[in-house]
């Protein structure tokens, strides 16, 4: 297929071009409480075509991009009416000129995982098994009364779907970079309920790059026991100010605001102050929590465009050290290009995590949409549960909001010292932020 679109790019005067040639074959499972209600199989292929083209406006040198997507089925007439309507519409697209990366031909890369050395239906099986395990609603009583059962027993999966995956990508450009790499990934999401004593539904995602079946069970068990908690919470927290206590993927989105602000296209389009060598957590003699330590890490070998990526320093004790972006920012910003990151790590803190959970504060573990805006530095979200620890007594709340800003909580980060590894952050598993606004009711738990 690439050959195909390479001879139709070449009937326009294209400046240059960059296909990125995706094959996704999936096993699909859709599941109503524990049953397999539908099961298929997936192949998709589908290439991605950037087209270039130069020209000059008021006596400087612009590059202009336009894209299409080209599938198995196209024919050699709709592919070359594509390249025709793209390179037309690129000469509307009047960005500064910029050159492609270069390289030459390379063999495949495997990104390294165990679900390489498994069929997809082996690996659907075991994830399955994971997903299902911690879920005790279809067991029998054994004359036991409901009330005695462990507290996973009132809540219970409704639906779920899992989906195994192995993609395929090729990159080629017209500077000489062809490269290529497979990568396996698990995903999928869940529906668990709680009917007694108030019907409520928690919705909960997944995705792993590795055969994590502890780490599954260990989310679904979570999920469950924290839907029969809400089942039971009523009251709201008081409107004030608390230590807030975020751990797993919200604590992971934190961070996302020190990826954001690092990335070239941000600070070239001035939605970020950062310039490398500038410390960026405020000011120093104001910090009282650890210093940040960040790394980019890649998730796949090599960038959209064919850069090769590995892991490099993004924040090294609080000061910012190196900018991630595209060929196309990173030239404009007069730095290596590096590709566009999507994941941080982070060293682990010194607080134990059920430590943490002791103290006086509310600690969240499920919010309805919470949000950590990279340029206002504003984080904050519904509370769909918390549980509030006035000191004496954990009291499960729901409702009310949490609204802080990332510029403040930043100087006195706790981090907990256990870790998690997730699709975009591996990090502390705990983010403790102090003294945060939360609006809930007036006059009710406090």
């Amino acid at each position: 297929m690439i050959d195909k679109i390479i001879k139709a790019l070449q009937a326009q005067p294209v400046s240059d071009y960059l296909l990125r040639d995706v094959q996704t074959e999936t096993v699909e499972l859709f599941f109503i409480k524990k049953n397999l209600d539908m099961r298929r199989m997936e192949n998709v292929r589908d290439c991605s075509v950037t087209v270039y083209r130069d020209f000059e406006k008021e006596g400087s040198v612009c590059r202009g991009e336009a894209g299409f997507t080209v599938g198995p089925s196209f024919l050699e007439e709709e592919i070359l009416e594509k390249c025709r309507k793209a390179y037309l519409s690129a000469g509307f697209v009047a960005n500064p000129h910029y050159e492609l990366p270069s390289g030459t031909k390379l063999d495949c890369v495997t990104v390294e995982s165990d679900l390489a050395g498994m069929s997809q239906e082996e690996a659907a099986g075991k994830m399955t098994e994971a997903l299902f395990t911690p879920d005790h609603s279809g067991d029998p009583l054994g004359g036991q009364t409901f009330s005695q059962l462990d507290s996973c027993s009132a809540a219970f999966l409704n639906s779920a779907e899992l989906f195994i995956e192995k993609t395929t990508c090729r990159i080629v450009n017209s500077r000489g970079v062809d490269v290529s790499y497979v990568k396996y990934n698990v995903n999928g999401e869940f529906v668990a309920q709680c009917k007694k004593p108030q019907d409520v539904e928690t919705y909960e995602h997944f995705s792993y790059d590795t055969l994590d079946t502890a780490g599954l069970s260990a989310l679904v068990e979570k999920t469950l026991r924290m839907t029969e908690d809400r089942a039971l919470a009523s009251a709201m927290p008081a409107t004030g100010v608390y230590d807030v206590l975020l751990s797993d993927e919200y604590a992971a989105e934190i961070f996302r605001f020190y990826l954001e602000r690092s990335a070239g296209h941000n600070i070239y389009q001035h939605m970020s102050d950062y310039q490398v060598g500038d410390f960026v957590q405020g000011k120093p003699e104001e910090v009282t929590g650890p210093l940040l330590n960040l790394d980019y890490v890649p998730t796949v070998p090599y960038s959209y465009e064919g850069i090769a990526m590995s892991t490099l320093p993004c924040i090294r004790d609080g000061i910012f050290t190196n900018i991630h972006g595209s060929a196309r920012f990173c030239q404009y910003l007069g730095v290596k290009e590096t590709g566009v990151y999507s994941k941080l790590s982070c060293p682990p803190g010194e607080a134990d995590f059920e430590e943490m959970k002791k103290r006086p504060g509310l600690y969240v573990v499920n919010f309805s949409d919470f949000q950590m805006n990279s340029t206002s530095g504003s984080f904050g979200g519904e509370i769909r549960l918390a549980y509030l620890n006035d000191g004496k007594t954990i009291t499960p709340v729901t409702g009310g909001s949490v609204n802080g800003s990332i510029f403040e909580a930043q100087k006195d980060f706790v981090f907990s010292k256990e870790m998690q590894e997730l699709p975009a952050f591996h990090g502390p598993k705990a983010v403790l932020l102090k003294q945060v606004a939360v609006a809930g009711a007036e006059g009710c738990l406090v």
